[in-house]
Protein backbone atom coordinates (compact mmCIF):
# COMPACT_ATOMS: atom_id res chain seq x y z
CA UNK A 1 0.00 0.00 0.00
CA UNK A 2 1.35 3.39 -1.37
CA UNK A 3 1.90 5.80 1.58
CA UNK A 4 -0.76 8.91 0.96
CA UNK A 5 0.54 12.00 0.37
CA UNK A 6 -1.18 15.16 2.01
CA UNK A 7 -0.76 18.89 0.85
CA UNK A 8 1.05 19.63 3.54
CA UNK A 9 3.52 16.80 3.52
CA UNK A 10 3.81 18.53 -0.43
CA UNK A 11 4.87 21.97 0.33
CA UNK A 12 7.37 20.69 3.26
CA UNK A 13 8.92 19.06 0.13
CA UNK A 14 8.91 21.94 -2.20
CA UNK A 15 9.93 24.29 0.71
CA UNK A 16 12.67 21.47 1.27
CA UNK A 17 13.83 21.41 -2.63
CA UNK A 18 14.28 25.47 -2.76
CA UNK A 19 16.57 25.61 0.43
CA UNK A 20 18.45 22.71 -1.45
CA UNK A 21 19.00 24.99 -4.31
CA UNK A 22 19.68 28.14 -2.96
CA UNK A 23 22.72 26.50 -0.87
CA UNK A 24 24.15 24.79 -3.63
CA UNK A 25 23.43 28.37 -5.53
CA UNK A 26 25.25 29.70 -2.55
CA UNK A 27 27.94 27.34 -2.60
CA UNK A 28 28.54 27.79 -6.26
CA UNK A 29 28.75 31.35 -6.29
CA UNK A 30 29.87 32.15 -2.47
CA UNK A 31 33.33 32.10 -3.75
CA UNK A 32 33.16 34.82 -6.59
CA UNK A 33 31.00 36.78 -4.05
CA UNK A 34 33.55 36.81 -1.23
CA UNK A 35 36.14 38.12 -3.87
CA UNK A 36 34.37 40.53 -4.59
CA UNK A 37 33.50 41.70 -1.24
CA UNK A 38 37.72 41.26 -0.67
CA UNK A 39 38.11 44.27 -3.94
CA UNK A 40 35.61 46.23 -3.02
CA UNK A 41 36.88 45.99 0.58
CA UNK A 42 40.95 46.99 -0.73
CA UNK A 43 39.66 49.31 -3.03
CA UNK A 44 38.27 51.33 0.10
CA UNK A 45 41.59 50.82 1.78
CA UNK A 46 43.72 52.13 -1.05
CA UNK A 47 41.46 55.13 -1.44
CA UNK A 48 41.63 55.51 2.32
CA UNK A 49 45.34 55.54 2.55
CA UNK A 50 45.96 57.92 -0.90
CA UNK A 51 43.93 60.37 0.97
CA UNK A 52 45.98 60.25 4.12
CA UNK A 53 49.01 60.59 2.78
CA UNK A 54 47.80 63.47 0.75
CA UNK A 55 46.12 65.47 2.97
CA UNK A 56 49.28 64.86 5.50
CA UNK A 57 52.69 65.79 2.50
CA UNK A 58 50.90 67.31 0.05
CA UNK A 59 48.01 69.46 0.48
CA UNK A 60 49.72 71.77 3.62
CA UNK A 61 52.12 72.43 1.05
CA UNK A 62 49.97 74.27 -1.40
CA UNK A 63 49.50 77.93 -1.69
CA UNK A 64 46.75 76.89 -4.98
CA UNK A 65 45.71 73.62 -4.04
CA UNK A 66 41.93 73.30 -5.85
CA UNK A 67 43.71 71.72 -9.03
CA UNK A 68 45.34 69.04 -7.51
CA UNK A 69 42.30 68.64 -4.96
CA UNK A 70 40.21 68.12 -8.23
CA UNK A 71 43.10 65.51 -9.24
CA UNK A 72 43.26 63.79 -6.58
CA UNK A 73 39.14 63.66 -5.69
CA UNK A 74 38.99 62.23 -9.45
CA UNK A 75 41.60 59.27 -8.57
CA UNK A 76 39.65 58.33 -5.44
CA UNK A 77 36.75 57.79 -7.32
CA UNK A 78 37.60 55.92 -9.90
CA UNK A 79 39.59 53.54 -7.70
CA UNK A 80 36.06 53.18 -6.44
CA UNK A 81 34.50 52.92 -10.00
CA UNK A 82 36.88 50.67 -11.44
CA UNK A 83 36.84 47.94 -7.83
CA UNK A 84 33.20 48.16 -8.33
CA UNK A 85 33.49 47.62 -11.93
CA UNK A 86 35.88 44.53 -11.50
CA UNK A 87 33.86 43.29 -8.57
CA UNK A 88 30.63 43.02 -10.93
CA UNK A 89 32.89 41.40 -13.77
CA UNK A 90 34.06 38.44 -11.20
CA UNK A 91 30.04 37.81 -11.17
CA UNK A 92 29.78 37.34 -14.77
CA UNK A 93 28.27 40.84 -15.65
CA UNK A 94 28.70 42.83 -18.66
CA UNK A 95 30.13 45.96 -17.57
CA UNK A 96 32.16 47.42 -20.64
CA UNK A 97 29.26 49.44 -21.50
CA UNK A 98 28.96 50.46 -18.05
CA UNK A 99 32.92 51.18 -17.40
CA UNK A 100 33.13 53.70 -20.85
CA UNK A 101 29.71 55.54 -19.38
CA UNK A 102 31.25 55.73 -15.78
CA UNK A 103 34.83 56.83 -17.08
CA UNK A 104 32.79 59.71 -19.37
CA UNK A 105 30.58 60.60 -16.43
CA UNK A 106 33.84 61.35 -13.89
CA UNK A 107 35.73 63.12 -16.54
CA UNK A 108 32.79 65.37 -17.25
CA UNK A 109 32.34 66.09 -13.27
CA UNK A 110 35.75 66.60 -12.30
CA UNK A 111 35.81 69.58 -15.13
CA UNK A 112 32.12 70.74 -13.85
CA UNK A 113 33.40 71.04 -10.24
CA UNK A 114 37.16 72.50 -11.06
CA UNK A 115 34.99 75.31 -12.37
CA UNK A 116 32.46 75.57 -10.04
CA UNK A 117 34.19 75.09 -6.76
CA UNK A 118 34.89 78.96 -6.16
CA UNK A 119 31.45 79.53 -6.13
CA UNK A 120 30.27 76.81 -3.72
CA UNK A 121 29.77 78.56 -0.54
CA UNK A 122 32.10 76.80 1.84
CA UNK A 123 33.01 77.41 5.96
CA UNK A 124 36.29 79.31 6.36
CA UNK A 125 38.04 77.01 8.86
CA UNK A 126 39.07 73.56 9.56
CA UNK A 127 38.73 70.48 12.31
CA UNK A 128 41.29 71.97 14.71
CA UNK A 129 41.25 75.40 13.66
CA UNK A 130 40.99 77.74 16.44
CA UNK A 131 37.58 80.59 15.64
CA UNK A 132 35.92 83.36 17.34
CA UNK A 133 31.85 82.84 15.95
CA UNK A 134 29.63 85.70 17.44
CA UNK A 135 31.55 85.85 20.69
CA UNK A 136 32.16 82.39 21.09
CA UNK A 137 36.11 81.78 20.74
CA UNK A 138 37.28 77.58 20.56
CA UNK A 139 38.58 75.11 18.74
CA UNK A 140 36.51 73.63 15.84
CA UNK A 141 35.42 70.11 16.64
CA UNK A 142 32.82 68.30 14.35
CA UNK A 143 31.70 69.49 11.27
CA UNK A 144 28.19 68.40 10.07
CA UNK A 145 26.00 69.05 6.63
CA UNK A 146 23.79 70.57 9.82
CA UNK A 147 25.65 72.67 11.99
CA UNK A 148 29.32 73.08 13.32
CA UNK A 149 30.65 72.12 17.11
CA UNK A 150 33.14 74.80 18.75
CA UNK A 151 34.67 73.20 21.95
CA UNK A 152 35.68 76.48 24.21
CA UNK A 153 38.65 76.48 26.14
CA UNK A 154 36.35 75.89 29.46
CA UNK A 155 35.97 72.35 28.21
CA UNK A 156 31.82 73.06 27.34
CA UNK A 157 30.48 72.48 23.75
CA UNK A 158 28.79 74.71 21.37
CA UNK A 159 26.46 74.16 18.17
CA UNK A 160 26.20 76.82 15.97
CA UNK A 161 23.91 76.73 12.44
CA UNK A 162 26.17 76.31 9.20
CA UNK A 163 23.61 78.75 7.88
CA UNK A 164 24.22 81.39 10.49
CA UNK A 165 27.72 80.81 10.87
CA UNK A 166 28.02 82.10 6.72
CA UNK A 167 26.15 84.74 7.75
CA UNK A 168 28.47 86.07 11.00
CA UNK A 169 32.05 87.61 11.37
CA UNK A 170 34.17 85.27 11.65
CA UNK A 171 37.88 85.08 13.27
CA UNK A 172 40.56 82.02 12.33
CA UNK A 173 43.79 82.52 14.26
CA UNK A 174 44.76 79.21 12.81
CA UNK A 175 45.04 80.63 9.32
CA UNK A 176 47.95 83.12 10.39
CA UNK A 177 51.21 81.60 11.72
CA UNK A 178 51.61 84.82 13.64
CA UNK A 179 49.25 86.41 16.17
CA UNK A 180 49.84 90.35 17.29
CA UNK A 181 49.73 91.08 21.37
CA UNK A 182 48.88 94.65 22.10
CA UNK A 183 48.86 96.12 25.98
CA UNK A 184 46.92 98.87 27.15
CA UNK A 185 47.87 101.02 29.95
CA UNK A 186 47.93 104.42 31.63
CA UNK A 187 50.92 105.85 33.56
CA UNK A 188 49.93 108.61 36.15
CA UNK A 189 51.18 112.41 34.38
CA UNK A 190 54.03 113.11 37.05
CA UNK A 191 55.68 110.19 36.47
CA UNK A 192 58.69 109.46 34.00
CA UNK A 193 57.56 108.95 30.47
CA UNK A 194 60.43 107.65 28.57
CA UNK A 195 60.90 105.18 31.68
CA UNK A 196 57.69 103.90 31.54
CA UNK A 197 58.11 103.52 27.44
CA UNK A 198 61.74 101.99 27.98
CA UNK A 199 60.69 99.23 30.49
CA UNK A 200 57.83 97.93 28.18
CA UNK A 201 60.10 97.67 25.54
CA UNK A 202 62.93 95.91 27.74
CA UNK A 203 60.22 93.79 28.67
CA UNK A 204 59.42 92.64 25.12
CA UNK A 205 62.48 92.48 23.67
CA UNK A 206 63.67 89.93 26.76
CA UNK A 207 61.01 87.43 26.09
CA UNK A 208 62.33 84.79 23.74
CA UNK A 209 58.78 84.14 22.21
CA UNK A 210 58.43 88.04 20.64
CA UNK A 211 59.17 88.29 17.21
CA UNK A 212 60.84 90.19 15.03
CA UNK A 213 59.36 89.75 12.47
CA UNK A 214 56.41 91.00 10.64
CA UNK A 215 57.81 94.18 13.14
CA UNK A 216 59.64 94.65 16.24
CA UNK A 217 58.33 95.51 19.85
CA UNK A 218 56.96 99.27 19.72
CA UNK A 219 55.32 101.59 22.24
CA UNK A 220 53.35 104.28 21.23
CA UNK A 221 51.37 106.97 23.51
CA UNK A 222 47.88 106.79 22.31
CA UNK A 223 46.19 109.51 24.66
CA UNK A 224 46.42 112.12 27.35
CA UNK A 225 43.58 112.92 30.12
CA UNK A 226 43.29 114.52 33.83
CA UNK A 227 44.23 110.60 34.82
CA UNK A 228 47.32 110.44 33.20
CA UNK A 229 49.07 109.09 29.26
CA UNK A 230 47.35 106.04 28.16
CA UNK A 231 50.14 104.22 26.01
CA UNK A 232 50.18 101.08 24.18
CA UNK A 233 52.57 98.27 23.87
CA UNK A 234 52.96 95.92 20.27
CA UNK A 235 54.51 92.96 19.79
CA UNK A 236 53.99 89.88 17.65
CA UNK A 237 54.12 86.13 18.80
CA UNK A 238 53.67 82.38 17.33
CA UNK A 239 49.90 81.78 17.01
CA UNK A 240 50.40 78.90 20.01
CA UNK A 241 52.15 81.64 22.25
CA UNK A 242 49.98 84.36 22.03
CA UNK A 243 47.65 83.49 25.43
CA UNK A 244 50.62 82.22 27.74
CA UNK A 245 53.21 84.98 26.31
CA UNK A 246 50.16 87.90 26.58
CA UNK A 247 49.81 86.33 30.54
CA UNK A 248 53.94 86.68 31.03
CA UNK A 249 54.16 90.45 29.62
CA UNK A 250 51.07 91.66 31.77
CA UNK A 251 52.43 90.29 34.54
CA UNK A 252 55.98 91.33 34.96
CA UNK A 253 55.02 95.24 33.36
CA UNK A 254 52.96 95.56 36.40
CA UNK A 255 55.43 93.68 38.80
CA UNK A 256 58.23 96.47 37.00
CA UNK A 257 56.27 99.75 37.52
CA UNK A 258 55.59 98.49 41.14
CA UNK A 259 59.82 98.21 41.83
CA UNK A 260 60.03 101.52 39.45
CA UNK A 261 58.88 104.41 41.52
CA UNK A 262 59.51 106.81 39.01
CA UNK A 263 56.86 105.18 36.77
CA UNK A 264 53.11 104.55 38.17
CA UNK A 265 50.43 103.20 36.96
CA UNK A 266 47.24 105.21 37.05
CA UNK A 267 44.46 103.93 39.70
CA UNK A 268 40.48 104.42 38.77
CA UNK A 269 39.42 107.51 40.34
CA UNK A 270 36.27 109.08 41.43
CA UNK A 271 35.72 112.40 42.57
CA UNK A 272 33.15 113.06 44.99
CA UNK A 273 31.91 117.19 45.41
CA UNK A 274 30.44 118.30 48.63
CA UNK A 275 28.83 121.45 49.04
CA UNK A 276 28.57 123.17 52.24
CA UNK A 277 25.94 125.53 53.28
CA UNK A 278 22.19 125.66 53.57
CA UNK A 279 19.90 123.71 51.72
CA UNK A 280 16.67 124.37 50.10
CA UNK A 281 13.93 123.95 52.28
CA UNK A 282 11.85 120.56 51.33
CA UNK A 283 8.46 122.16 52.41
CA UNK A 284 8.07 119.97 55.98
Amino acid sequence: MEPVTTPADKSVSDMAQAATKVIEQASEYGFVIINGLFLIIGGLLVIFLIHKLVSKFIYPHLENSRLVKVVFGTVYVLIFVVTILMALKINGHDVRGMAQIALLGILIGAVVIYFLIPFFPRLPFKLGHMVEIDGVLGIVDTISPAHTTIRKFDGTMVFIPNAQILMSKIMNYHDTPTRRIEMKLTIKADSDMEEGRSILLRLMDADERVLKDPSPPSVIVMNANALGVEMAAYCWVKNSDWSGARSDLWLNAVNAFNEDSRVMMSLPQQEVYIYEGNTASNGR
